[in-house]
């Protein structure tokens, strides 16, 4: 079969390899950072962040029947004060979530975290979650996520990260009130001698607030993002005896109730539901790998198509810029024979010359590309 040069011009081969890329790169996707697995009884979800040099997993297995509690509440009661009553929604008595607080304490007391890097390391897992708005995922302007919720369907808004962040920081044992800059919801965490944006809060008193960001990586303690300098900020505390407390009944006494809870009316799922007690495995840590290697281990099928595509494209068109096509020698007529200066020109003109320059093809004569001015060879 005859190659045709003038199919594999050097512009065409850089729009063939253009393409092959950004179809490749489109199937190359990282790792979801959560797995949206369910079955009857649970929720199966995973979670990962990197802090301090370490790669974290952590696999949840979350009861449907108390997701289902939280989805019940409708959204006229959760915004019914507005931000400033948002301490309904911090549900630090829900057993499942004062778990997963104990869980953060128990690995980061054993890892050697003080203070600071405690509530920084619950503060990049938090941060870690996707961002995605209300309106998208509800319908409604503003619909606040209780922190079960928020895992569950893996990410939320401002206000979402906010509440969920508070609410292990408060089971943790750590001072927390709502930040409301405009347009914004974060947390601030009590503090004493750390760096970045705080606030007294009361006023009178020595309680130091630290600003804290939930929803976009990499923000610090005390780190306000720039769009808020200079704004007025408003501080809201967490009245945790205002908090909502889904009837759900735990089958084993893994988790007592607190005897603040039978003094919270119990506003919705009047018959309570029964559930097993959950087991929540600890996170784990793997060193952090390049960006580069986890893209190849995990693509290695399609990394070996992409290299093979590339290099049968290139030997083709390194055999393009050899090859003359060349038209058959038009045959001659009985009656008259060409002289040989005939014969020689009309042979040049029968074979056409390919400039590897800019793809044009030439008459067989020309020394010159008629495209570029350029030397044929």
């Amino acid at each position: 079969m005859q190659i045709n040069c003038q199919s594999f011009k050097p512009v065409r081969f850089l729009i063939i390899i253009s393409l092959t890329l950004i179809i490749a790169l489109s199937m190359i996707t990282v790792p979801p950072r959560a797995n949206a697995q369910t079955s009857e009884q649970s929720y199966e979800r995973s979670f990962t962040w990197d802090y301090e040099g370490q790669h974290w997993t952590w696999n949840l297995s979350i009861p449907t029947a108390l997701y289902e509690s939280y989805q019940g509440v409708p959204v006229s009661v959760r915004t019914k004060n507005g931000p400033a009553g948002y301490g309904y929604l911090t549900t630090t008595q829900d057993y499942y979530v004062k778990l997963l607080a104990q869980k953060l304490t128990d690995i980061t007391t054993q890892t050697g975290y003080n203070d600071y890097d405690k509530v920084s390391f619950v503060l990049t897992f938090v941060q870690n979650l996707r961002y995605a708005s209300d309106i998208v995922t509800t319908g409604y302007d503003e619909y606040p996520r209780f922190p079960i919720e928020t895992l569950v369907d893996e990410g939320g808004d401002c206000e979402d990260t906010a509440i969920l962040f508070a609410t292990l920081a408060r089971i943790m044992g750590y001072g927390v009130v709502y930040i409301n800059p405009p347009n914004h919801y974060a947390v601030g965490i009590l503090g004493n001698n750390l760096k970045g944006t705080h606030w007294v809060y009361p006023p009178d008193s020595n309680q130091t607030y630290y600003y804290c960001e939930t929803t976009g990586v990499n923000f610090k303690i005390g780190q306000l993002p720039q769009e808020f300098n200079g704004q007025t900020v408003k501080i809201y505390p967490i009245d945790e005896t205002k908090q909502f407390i889904p009837a759900i009944t735990v089958t084993a006494p893994t988790i007592q109730p607190s005897p603040t809870q039978t003094t919270i009316p119990q506003t919705f799922n009047p018959n309570p539901t029964t559930i097993d007690p959950p087991v929540i495995p600890d996170p784990i840590t793997q060193p952090v790998l390049p960006l580069s290697l986890d893209l190849i281990t995990e693509n290695s099928g399609l990394f070996v198509i992409i290299i093979a595509t590339i290099a049968t494209l290139m030997t083709i068109t390194i055999l393009s810029t050899k090859t003359k096509r060349t038209k058959p020698t038009p045959q001659t007529s009985n009656h008259s024979t060409p002289s040989g200066e005939q014969q020689q020109t009309e042979n040049n003109q029968s074979i056409e010359k390919f400039c590897v320059f800019c793809g044009a093809i030439n008459k067989g004569y020309a020394s010159f590309c008629e495209k570029c001015g350029k030397q044929l060879t």
